[in-house]
């Protein structure tokens, strides 16, 4: 009995101390590496600018007195299914919460909820 108990002590001890990252099979190669580095790099920069063309359209929809950040919002987190994938959809709705964004968003209106009536 107390064999059984300190065995699963100390396999509790080792599931607690290991180290996520050493777990991971490596790459195939340096070269894998080297290429993948690269391509994430790409992925960041496309995805950065697509980014910037989606709030500046918001923006601009917002200056025009079309929408106002509770519309964009909502139009993120409800609506048709069909329109998007869900992971499209989280995407555009953690994009239009993040504290910058709301901010601006914010600073345009003054502090007043809503579009200009």
């Amino acid at each position: 009995m107390k064999n059984t108990e300190e065995h699963l002590r100390k396999l509790i001890r080792e599931i607690l101390n290991e180290d996520w990252a050493t777990s991971r099979p490596g790459y195939s190669s340096k070269e894998a590496k080297t290429i993948m580095d690269q391509s994430v790099r790409e992925y960041a920069k496309i995805l950065r600018k697509a980014e910037y063309t989606i709030i500046k359209d918001w923006m601009s929809k917002a200056k025009a007195g079309v929408v106002d950040f509770y519309d964009i919002n909502r139009s993120v987190t409800s609506g048709d299914v069909s329109r998007a994938y869900k992971f499209e959809v989280d995407f555009l709705h953690q994009l239009v919460t993040r504290n910058k964004i709301m901010n601006r968003f914010k600073q345009y209106f003054g502090g007043r909820k809503g579009k200009k009536r």
